[in-house]
Parts: C-alpha cells; sequence; structure tokens
C-alpha cells in the first residue's frame, strides 16, 4: 500500500502525471493519475499500440476524438481505442484523471507511445 505522496510526479506534455503502477508490477498495464490546468491543450495525436480508458476523477474538459468535441465532466469515462486521434483541452477549469492503458504509453524504459499529426510537433500543452 502507497499513499499519492509516495509515488514520483513528472510534468509531461504540460500534465502532472503520477505513474501509479510500475513495470515491474503489471509489464503490460500503465496506469496513471493526470493533473491538467485550467486552459491547457494537448493537440490531436494518437498512440499506435496502446489503447486508453480515462475516467474523470475532478473538472471539465473538451476532449477530441476522431475530430468530434465532447464535453465532459467528473465521473464520465472515455475510452480510446489504437490509433483513434484525439486530444484534450481544459477551457474552463483544471482536471484530474485517471488513465490505464494496454499497452503502457508512458513506459519507463522507452519513448513515450505518443505521436502528433505534424511530425515536427512537440505536442506541448498551451
Amino acid at each position: 500500500m502507497k499513499h499519492l505522496t509516495e509515488f514520483r510526479s513528472e510534468e509531461l506534455f504540460g500534465a502532472t502525471i503520477t505513474r501509479l503502477l510500475s513495470r515491474q508490477q503489471l509489464p503490460t498495464v500503465g496506469f496513471n493519475r493526470v493533473e491538467i490546468l485550467k486552459g491547457a491543450t494537448l493537440k490531436p495525436h494518437t498512440h499506435t499500440a496502446s489503447e486508453s480508458f480515462i475516467y474523470l476523477l475532478e473538472g471539465t474538459a473538451i476532449v477530441t476524438l476522431n475530430e468530434k468535441n465532447f464535453g465532459v465532466k467528473a465521473e464520465d469515462t472515455i475510452y480510446i481505442p489504437a490509433g483513434a486521434s484525439h486530444g484534450f483541452s481544459t477551457p474552463d477549469e483544471a482536471v484530474v484523471l485517471l488513465s490505464v492503458q494496454s499497452p503502457p504509453i508512458y513506459p519507463e524504459s522507452s519513448l513515450p507511445d505518443i505521436h502528433f499529426g505534424n511530425p515536427n510537433s512537440l505536442g506541448e500543452m498551451n
């Protein structure tokens, strides 16, 4: 058992990501707590191999899934299949969410499985 404060957090694409599951515990699954500040935008991108399931704990956001916008709020869930284009924005308030992926989007020993439309794009959140 561990408390959230015992995990290491990192800034990635403008969000604060806390990995709640290590590769040694369950190598085929990623499980992260993500905090995104109000006014942030993550440009549309894909994950080649990873499927994701997102559960919003707090706040509201706009999710762009295959070029369609959807308003989401706390207690909503989002399934994102591998290869689906998706983006995220938080115009009105910050959000806190849980993200479960298989295989992990942000593996501990290699580059993230995140691909933006423009190969020169860094995909940073504004």
